[in-house]
């Protein structure tokens, strides 16, 4: 999404967020079924919800960033 590889730290971060995602996802299955709800497609059935909206949450960070959003 940026056109580059993410740096260690950045990385690091993105695994905190993750991490700290997957264990509320985790005390809260609704919440992520909830999460994934939203949108136009369908959630693929096959995939566990409360891992995929860990990385959902990841995905969004990173397109959410200026680096991201100012890419030209």
């Amino acid at each position: 999404a940026t056109a580059r590889k993410p740096t260690a730290e950045e990385s690091a971060v993105l695994k905190k967020i993750y991490d700290a995602q997957l264990a509320h996802f985790r005390s809260d299955a609704g919440a992520a079924t909830k999460l994934l709800s939203v949108g136009e497609s369908a959630r693929d059935e096959k995939l566990d919800p409360v891992d995929l909206a860990a990385w959902t949450t990841v995905a969004s960070t990173i397109l959410n960033i200026d680096e991201t959003i100012t890419k030209g």
